[in-house]
């Protein structure tokens, strides 16, 4: 894997995403705020196709369409900002995406010699059923701090992140 900005001398250890469970719930606020609307609108859809209010019941339509419309770019835009988001950990650094708005991102990068505590938390009856939860990763520098929320299996990735970077001290060791 590649990814923009990276070294000829790195080489990808570890992607950090977040877990399924997000996908889960951005598609039950779609089918909260877009199906269930269509479901009453095809109640009243029938009670003016059957009062003969024709043009009523297509402007009805129209109107439905547009606002379907809106919410699946709503829906597009919460999914891209949540699939986005992502921390990539190469033998080298590691780097933070945070995408916050549709054109807001913040990318933060550390040395991973410079990681000081990383902690996987796992919390609720669902987070410790599906195993996710947020991983935090403080660096040397007492302002950086990374963390990814709903993140997928956070006490695995946090062990794995804390043995790149033994590996990467003991190399750097003289």
């Amino acid at each position: 894997m590649r990814f923009p900005g990276q070294k000829k001398s790195e080489r990808v250890e570890l992607l950090i995403r977040k877990h399924w469970i997000i996908d889960l719930k951005i598609f039950a606020v779609f089918f909260i705020i877009g199906i269930m609307p269509l479901l009453l609108g095809t109640l009243l859809g029938e009670l003016l196709w059957k009062s003969n209010q024709g043009d009523l019941f297509l402007t009805y339509v129209l109107a439905f369409l547009v606002y379907l419309l809106f919410i699946v770019l709503f829906v597009y835009i919460r999914w891209l900002n949540e699939e986005l988001d992502l921390v990539i950990v190469t033998n080298e650094r590691i780097v933070s995406h945070n995408q916050i708005d549709l054109f807001h991102r913040q990318i933060s990068e550390a040395h991973v010699e410079d990681i000081q505590d990383v902690k996987g938390i796992e919390k609720g009856l669902v987070g410790h059923l599906l195993h996710f939860g947020v991983i935090e990763i403080t660096t040397a520098s007492n302002d950086l701090f990374f963390s990814i929320a709903n993140a997928a299996n956070p006490h695995e990735m946090t062990r794995a992140l804390l043995d790149v970077r033994d590996e990467c001290s003991t190399h750097n060791t003289p």
